[in-house]
């Protein structure tokens, strides 16, 4: 059921020009690592957020935000389409104890498309969630699964990598990407 509402979603955010992307639990299992997603989190162009809050509004209902002190997210929305939920994030970033991790999302973020029921997915890299998950509490679990992939399979995009330690990153989460690219 979810990836049909996901392909479902998917169609209309691409049939309106929406500069989108899938990650979270839909990207772990494209890679084998879990066997469920529990819901849908996908990232938007700050740019085209307004437009995708309006396609996904007549699609389901928007339910009401609620604050957060681990995240700054400029934009955050919730909204449950056929019994699925989906959390859309634009403007993403997280709180932590040395300052705020802005994850810059935009076209280049897209890793690759991946066609579902016949649409072309979006799909954010694993690189750029090995970072998040290492800045919101209670994901060490899935971090060592992506560290894992990595050291089984190689690092597939690790510009991106090298690029997170130019964000505002915790020291250990910078000696932890380091380490893994070998540097």
């Amino acid at each position: 059921m979810i990836f049909k509402v996901l392909s479902y979603i998917g169609e209309k955010l691409n049939d309106n020009g929406i500069t989108w992307g899938v990650g979270a639990s839909i990207l772990l299992n494209q890679f084998g690592f879990i066997e469920k997603p529990n819901d849908i989190d996908i990232f938007i162009s700050t740019k085209d957020i307004k437009r995708a809050d309006k396609v996904l509004k007549s699609m389901g209902e928007k339910k009401k935000w609620e604050s957060s002190t681990t995240y700054s997210t400029k934009y955050f929305y919730e909204y449950i389409i056929d019994g699925v939920d989906i959390d859309v994030m634009a403007g993403f970033a997280v709180n932590h104890n040395s300052g705020v991790f802005k994850y810059n999302f935009n076209h280049t973020s897209i890793s690759e498309f991946k066609k579902i029921n016949k649409v072309d997915i979006p799909f954010t890299s694993l690189e750029d969630w090995y970072v998040i998950y290492q800045l919101i509490p209670n994901r060490e679990l899935k971090v060592k699964m992506i560290e894992n992939y990595f050291l089984s399979n190689g690092i597939k995009n690790p510009i991106l990598l090298k690029n997170s330690l130019k964000s505002n990153l915790p020291i250990e989460i910078r000696e932890r990407v380091k380490k893994i690219l070998g540097s």
